[in-house]
């Protein structure tokens, strides 16, 4: 036959009362909570600053977009009357979604481009 432990592990009576903790370890773990910082609330991204504003968007491919950024969309940004230009095209449309994690720098789209002349 089986040896059944089921009621060896059911407590019986009054359960124990609870362990009380010296003065001592109170203050240490009073201390510790104390010395724990906290963490900063962790922003989804940087790019939400700039909600409302015209900004030029670097991509992580090399290509510029400039655009109305509105709001985001999961891990999207929507932008309003965009401007995209790449090594070899221009492309321009009311709007679009850009991907939060290809974006690599965002300028005001103030910002002034200027061609380097090598020699």
């Amino acid at each position: 036959m089986k040896n059944d432990n089921r009621n060896e592990l059911k407590p019986k009576g009054k359960p124990a009362p609870d362990q009380t903790t010296s003065p001592e370890q109170e203050r240490v773990t009073e201390k510790l909570s104390i010395s724990v910082p906290t963490q900063p609330l962790q922003r989804p991204t940087g790019v939400l600053a700039y909600a409302g504003q015209r900004v030029r968007l670097l991509l992580r491919d090399g290509s510029v977009v400039v655009g109305f950024l509105q709001r985001r969309l999961w891990n999207y940004i929507h932008l309003l009357n965009v401007e995209e230009r790449g090594r070899d095209f221009t492309l321009t449309a009311d709007w679009c979604d850009v991907e939060i994690a290809t974006i690599v720098r965002v300028y005001p789209a103030t910002a002034k481009v200027e061609q380097v002349l090598r020699s």
